[in-house]
């Protein structure tokens, strides 16, 4: 992806723009220290934000002017502005009692910040939780660009109008790049965006390596994983600890997930107390435990549910699918919801109820369920 070519203003000019517009704030080497903070709102405060704008210039605020922004109740937000860049914060993430001064600088790859208190102490940047809404002119972004903090992947938030925006509590160095597991790189097969959407989302984990496996058939225990990841902002997940699986001990990397769909009744055993999770999916059961995840969110998108005859429902899927009558009675319903929704539509073959269901195919069923659960088309 081409990025799109971002001029910094040099030294001389930040720091001219600085003693021309901000009389109220001394420039010092790059260093702008903003001493005054009645001054400064009066000039930099629009609609709650208070803006620091000035390319190539590292603020210095000081203790005082940092106390008097937090009890100014017109202050909602910090924006801090670089050649099209901006990054947003919350002010209270910028106030401590004791501190001496902060210091901010935004570059084009990066927003630091260190905090400096009167006892001569200093906070690093890796001991800041400093949530943070990052505003960024890039070409070409997609749902598969996303940035990365130290080799953590943060998903866009949205990619619209030539701007990716993200929201992460990590600062420092970040770069942008597009999302792509190493076995997902041909952009010709159906599964591509899908998968490497959800990859950059979170949505999915790979398998190793960097590499997701798209052809594999989906585990038991990898659909709950699946479950939980796009819906965890949607859905309150609990665990609890009546329920047990003699299979799926604590420990495991499933177990979390098997046990937190299992206490919502999303997912079920076996028999025999056990949940089989290293077995494959099939498309039925599937349709059966998605079903049950939209039935308890109680939308689909912004719209109701459709309703579901269980009278008729049998005649309707024949009339769908040429092998209806493979479809367990226990899974039909659950099948046309799915169908009605179109998260799983079936293929030239029919729909296929006791098929496993392979990586690619739930890549692409969960990514859209993430986004219409979002409200995100």
């Amino acid at each position: 992806m081409k990025k799109r070519l971002l001029s910094v203003l040099s030294f001389i000019t930040a720091v001219i723009t600085a003693m021309s517009l901000n009389i109220f704030a001394s420039a010092a080497g790059n260093t702008l220290t903003v001493g005054n903070a009645a001054e400064y709102v009066k000039d930099n405060l629009s609609n709650g934000y208070l803006n620091f704008g000035i390319s190539g210039v590292t603020y210095e605020i000081t203790g005082d002017a940092l106390k008097e922004f937090y009890y100014n109740s017109d202050i909602r937000y910090y924006v801090f502005k670089s050649s099209g860049i901006s990054v947003r914060a919350d002010k209270n993430s910028f106030f401590d009692f004791g501190l001496e001064k902060i210091t901010a600088a935004l570059s084009l790859n990066g927003f630091n910040v260190s905090f400096y208190y009167q006892n001569g102490s200093e906070k690093k940047l890796s001991e800041l939780s400093l949530p943070a809404y990052y505003s960024i002119p890039w070409e070409n972004a997609s749902s598969r660009t996303t940035a990365s903090f130290n080799g953590v992947t943060v998903p866009a938030l949205s990619y619209d109008g030539g701007l990716l925006e993200f929201e992460t509590g990590l600062v420092g160095t970040f770069t942008i790049i597009n999302f792509e597991f190493a076995d997902v790189s041909e952009s010709f097969r159906w599964y591509y965006n899908y998968v490497n959407s959800a990859g950059a989302l979170g949505i999915l984990d790979g398998t190793g390596d960097n590499k997701f496996e798209p052809k594999s058939n989906v585990t038991r225990a990898q659909l709950a994983a699946m479950i939980v990841k796009a819906t965890q902002d949607i859905v309150s997940y609990r665990i609890d600890p009546s329920l047990s699986f003699s299979d799926v001990p604590e420990g495991k990397w499933y177990y979390e997930y098997v046990m937190k769909c299992a206490a919502l009744g999303i997912v079920d055993g076996v028999g025999d107390g056990k949940y089989n999770p290293l077995a494959g999916a099939t498309r039925e059961e599937i349709a059966t435990v998605i079903a049950r995840l939209i039935k308890i969110i109680g939308k689909y998108g912004n719209e109701p549910l459709p309703e579901i005859d269980s009278q008729t429902v049998q005649a309707e899927l024949a009339a769908i699918y040429s092998d209806a009558g493979s479809i367990h009675n226990y899974a039909r319903e659950s099948v046309m919801l799915c169908y009605k929704l179109g998260i799983m539509q079936g293929d030239s073959e029919g729909f296929r109820a006791r098929s496993k269901t392979v990586r690619a195919e739930c890549a692409k069923i969960f990514y859209l369920i993430n986004r219409a659960l979002s409200g995100i088309k």
